[in-house]
């Protein structure tokens, strides 16, 4: 007799329903701390933004530290795509013109931090968690932008390396800084910004 393949159950319509809520309370979490900070804001004040009574907060999420340990781990899932997508940019673009290779390199990157720059404030987004960060298939997103610096050029020294890999941090975590104040439409013109001078610092760097 053969084993027969296991029966993948779907969820039920309450069971979306519960997803769903779970999304929107998060979501309303996320630009309320954005907005006030995470030390000001209450789960009152979560639950008025998410349209909800406290008690429907609190069926989901014991407290406002459960909250942010939500939020952590969605934007670690997040971020991890993001640093795929870069390590892949770094493998394909390797020997492309340095404008192209920032484009493709950033613009992940760029585009999560447009979307998600609430994940800066958590912290989540630079590498996976305690539990996940030897994970060979998730590298951090310093891993990431290190393999990227040493592409450009191969020869670099170990300590050069380090160094401008924080100066390349600076310069991104400068930018999102701007974006986390801004609007969206804002954040989209940001996005270049900081294209443009990871070009700028990458071109100094550029082996003659």
């Amino acid at each position: 007799m053969n084993e027969s393949s296991p029966v993948v159950t779907p969820r039920s319509p309450r069971q979306e329903r519960g997803r769903k809520r779970m999304d929107e309370i998060l979501d309303a979490a996320e630009q309320l701390f954005m907005e006030v900070g995470m030390a000001t804001s209450s789960i009152q004040e979560i639950a008025k933004r998410a349209g909800s009574s406290v008690g429907s907060i609190y069926h989901f999420f014991p407290t406002k530290d459960a909250i942010i340990a939500a939020l952590r781990a969605r934007h670690e899932e997040e971020g991890k795509v993001v640093r795929v997508a870069i390590r892949a940019a770094v493998e394909s673009g390797a020997h492309l013109p340095l404008k192209e290779f920032v484009d493709r390199l950033m613009s992940p990157l760029a585009d999560f931090v447009e979307q998600r720059p609430a994940a800066f404030v958590l912290g989540a987004a630079d590498g996976p968690s305690a539990q996940h960060k030897h994970a060979k298939d998730d590298p951090t997103l310093d891993d990431a932008m290190r393999s990227a610096l040493r592409v450009r050029d191969p020869h670099v020294s170990a300590d050069a390396l380090e160094r401008r890999l924080k100066v390349f941090k600076t310069i991104g975590g400068g930018v999102a800084e701007l974006m986390l104040v801004a609007d969206a439409a804002e954040r989209r013109e940001y996005v270049g910004e900081m294209k443009r001078a990871v070009y700028g610092y990458l071109l100094t760097h550029e082996p003659s």
